[in-house]
């Protein structure tokens, strides 16, 4: 029987949900009916809010719950959204590129982009939208500085330069905001794939 390794897997959008989610995800797309879709959307979110209720607290709104299953489906379930739920247009920045291409990055291992979508979140209204956005850029930061450096790394370190990148305008906290990344869902450059079968047969 084969067995399924995790850096085998396809990586997990939110972790804090977990991949059980994500599949459900996945199953609802695949949903022909609307009808069987929208209820199916109707029970991931409920059990979004059970897994993890605080963050309707957080927040202060239900459709944050909505606003990840639109993230984990990468805005591409067609489901009735309640109003105000956040869009592919609102967090995909990646249109617009940096208005600064000689200048001098800061990061390496962040890269421009990353630079590029601070300076365009500075820029919006604080609110919900603003905190996804926010998120979304921290937990992007974890994984590119866990793609060029060996090992974990705080999440604490990963506020800190967003807070330094942003001039003091984006400060997020261990308390508030938590970026679970699996290790063993970055590949690393350089890392070697060891063979599953790497022991030699014993002599008789």
């Amino acid at each position: 029987m084969s067995i399924g390794y995790n850096n085998q897997l396809p990586e997990i959008i939110m972790p804090e949900y977990g991949r059980n989610i994500q599949n459900m995800v996945e199953y609802c797309k695949g949903l022909t009916d609307r009808d069987e879709r929208n209820r199916c959307a109707h029970e991931i979110v409920r059990a979004m809010a059970a897994l993890v209720p605080e963050k309707e607290q957080g927040i202060g709104r239900e459709t944050i719950y909505w606003d990840h299953l639109a993230i984990i489906a990468d805005f591409e379930l067609d489901v009735d959204y309640p109003e105000g739920t956040i869009t592919r247009e609102k967090i995909d920045l990646k249109a617009d590129k940096p208005e600064y291409p000689g200048a001098q990055i800061k990061y390496r291992y962040y890269g421009r982009f990353i630079e590029g979508m601070i300076q365009k979140v500075c820029a919006m209204e604080l609110g919900p939208e603003r905190a996804a956005a926010e998120y979304f850029i921290a937990l992007q930061m974890k994984r590119d500085y866990m793609t060029w450096n060996q090992g974990n790394v705080e999440d604490l370190k990963i506020f800190k330069d967003l807070f330094e990148l942003s001039d003091g305008q984006i400060l997020l906290t261990p308390e508030n905001c938590k970026l679970n990344i699996n290790p063993n869902t970055i590949d690393r450059p350089g890392k070697l794939q060891k063979p599953l079968n790497s022991k030699k047969g014993k002599k008789r």
